[in-house]
């Protein structure tokens, strides 16, 4: 059975404020968001800092199922833990996962999706997005040279923001080789929410980067989006928040958190 870690230990849910779930990108865990930035969502939210399957304190073992099969086993047996009512804040492959969760569930109220294609992978009609030949590059170096492969992906990251280099060793740092991330690996290269996301019906925010060299901002004209999700375009790439020290306007506003300097 799947089990997650479902926020740090020094959080206590205060039942005034609501709730907003925070999803991780892959390679990460739930440590990587910005201090600033939850504690101005914590003006306003208690916050569920999730670890993805099989990453950070996360428990998941996959096996030889169908992949798509054992992530919905996860998220069923995370949604019995999580409140009645809560919100949702994804990155990356937190983000894709954040779609599926919050389909034909009246109990998501709001959606922040950031840095996210709802099918990661090119085909034929899906031209803007990552090549499979790269995702299967990382996927075999992640089992045979997981440093050397975290660094190129943490460089493509990086690209785009407004000094590189010192983005990309922070993303190293957050980082840490666990052998069981690769079944996320497997989830990016499988997962389709195109359906999903053409289907939301909560109030929804979608941030994608300009530079992103691993999320093609083109993608969004290739959909028909529902007029409940707002769609922004930010400065730099793929982690263009981690190298920021708290939350830009937009996310303010849609959390309404108060103005931001």
């Amino acid at each position: 059975m799947a089990h997650a870690i479902i926020y740090p230990l020094d959080v206590k849910l205060n039942t005034h404020k609501p709730t907003l779930v925070l999803l991780h990108g892959w390679g990460y865990d739930n440590t990587c968001w910005p201090k600033e930035m939850l504690q101005r969502l914590r003006s306003n939210y208690d916050l569920i800092l999730l670890d993805l399957p099989g990453h950070g304190q996360d428990t998941y073992v996959a096996d030889e199922r169908n992949s798509i099969e054992q992530l919905d086993e996860w998220i069923a047996a995370t949604k019995r833990l999580l409140p009645s009512q809560y919100n949702l804040m994804g990155w990356s492959l937190g983000a894709q996962i954040a779609i599926r969760m919050a389909h034909n569930d009246s109990r998501v109220q709001r959606i922040m999706l950031m840095a996210v294609n709802p099918k990661f992978i090119i085909c034929d009609d899906w031209p803007a997005a990552m090549s499979r030949d790269l995702l299967m590059q990382f996927k075999k170096g992640y089992q045979t040279l997981a440093n050397k492969t975290l660094l190129r992906f943490a460089s493509l990251q990086a690209q785009g923001s407004s000094n590189p280099k010192v983005l990309a060793a922070q993303m190293i740092r957050l980082m840490p080789v666990q052998a069981k991330k690769a079944f996320g690996l497997t989830l990016l290269q499988e997962l389709d929410e195109r359906a999903h996301f053409c289907q939301i019906s909560q109030p929804c925010c979608l941030q994608l980067a300009e530079d992103d060299e691993l999320v093609p901002c083109a993608w969004v004209n290739q959909l028909e989006l529902p007029n409940n999700v707002q769609v922004n375009y930010v400065a730099g790439g793929h982690g263009y928040f981690l190298g920021e020290d708290g939350i830009d306007s937009t996310m303010a506003r849609f959390f309404h958190v108060g103005v931001v300097k």
